[in-house]
């Protein structure tokens, strides 16, 4: 029953992403291994929508560490537990809360043990930088934890490139970068447990830059993005490569002009009510990286639910056949902008 839940879940994201992305793309998806432990590890860009992409675009049903403090209410805390994920306390959470980590690292230990696959976002925290941020070693940890208690296991570490034209923008485009296999097990065996945990911190960190968009300089990363267009950012070899040659580069100029849509108006007029929600919401968003996780799960809910509700109105006023062709254009126009947007 769990696992229908889980698939029902996943595959009401995955139409929910059509709606909301104008493209995904997933690139290496090969080199996800079908029947063996895996601890995927991803940058951490755009808060909730990082994970949920990972999910609909993976081929493993995943367990997902979580912070903590999004378990705080009992009722969202079930519907967490529900699709996997378990929570990893911080020491912003209070240095009592630490302890409970232990028996999260075993869940992890035994997930893994039964060739199961783990999300974790490295970095620890989220930040809308184009950047690879320092990577704790939580992830060692696991898998090194793993490899003590069942020395026989192999696990293999998948990096997880996340690369947005926009992380904030609806109808923008995002890119999904599955990197090749990296063995836990080589340097399990071959450093002493120090070493072992600085030489794989420092593989993964080196994978990650190259899955993904790495500015280093984080002082001047504003003014460094403006050397490229939006979409050049799902492209990381690319413009890494450019990213060594800034000099010989020249910003360019805004193009902030756009051309006058009828269909978009169409769709605001139509979504009044939801948009409405989404103002309320947007002006209680403390935290910037959230702003895509809120636009997009007001998204799947309070607009299909306002679009059932008014075409139920509609029908009830002409009739059902009016109704239900009205619910159909609702929908079809917001896929139709998104994908010309």
């Amino acid at each position: 029953m769990k696992y229908i839940w889980q698939q029902l879940i996943k595959l009401y994201l995955q139409i929910g992403f059509i709606f909301y992305y104008k493209k995904i793309g997933v690139i290496g998806k090969e080199n996800i291994p079908k029947d063996k432990a895996v601890l995927f590890v991803a940058n951490h860009q755009n808060s909730l929508i990082d994970p949920l992409l990972i999910a609909t675009t993976c081929n493993r049903n995943s367990y997902y560490i979580t912070r903590a403090q999004a378990f705080k209410n009992s009722i969202v805390k079930v519907l967490l537990s529900s699709i996997n994920m378990l929570p990893i306390y911080r020491i912003r959470d209070g240095f009592e809360t630490l302890p409970k980590n232990n028996e999260v690292f075993q869940q992890c230990f035994n997930i893994l043990e039964n060739n199961k696959a783990i999300l974790i976002f490295p970095e620890g925290n989220h930040n809308l930088q184009r950047r690879i941020r320092v990577i704790s070693k939580g992830f060692t940890r696991i898998v090194f934890g793993t490899l003590e208690k069942y020395p026989k296991i192999e696990i293999d570490i998948i990096p997880i490139g996340l690369n947005y034209s926009d992380p904030n923008a609806y109808a923008s485009k995002v890119n999904i970068y599955y990197g090749k296999a990296i063995s836990a097990n080589e340097y399990w065996e071959k450093f002493d447990k120090n070493e072992s945990v600085n030489e794989l911190k420092n593989e993964v960190n080196k994978q990650l830059k190259l899955l993904t968009t790495h500015i280093e300089d984080s002082k001047n990363h504003d003014e460094i993005v403006k050397f490229f267009k939006k979409d050049d950012f799902l492209y990381p070899a690319i413009v890494n490569k450019k990213l060594k040659n800034l000099n010989s580069l020249t910003p360019l100029k805004s193009t902030l002009k756009k051309s006058f849509n009828p269909l978009h108006l169409v769709v605001k007029i139509n979504s009044f009510f939801p948009l409405l929600i989404w103002k309320y919401v947007k002006s209680k968003i403390n935290e910037i990286e959230f702003t895509a996780t809120f636009k997009f799960v007001i998204g799947i809910t309070a607009f299909p639910i306002f679009y059932l509700l008014q075409s139920i109105a509609v029908g009830y006023i002409f009739n059902s056949t009016i109704g239900f062709y009205y619910f159909i254009f609702s929908l079809l126009s917001v896929y139709i902008l998104t994908k010309t947007k």
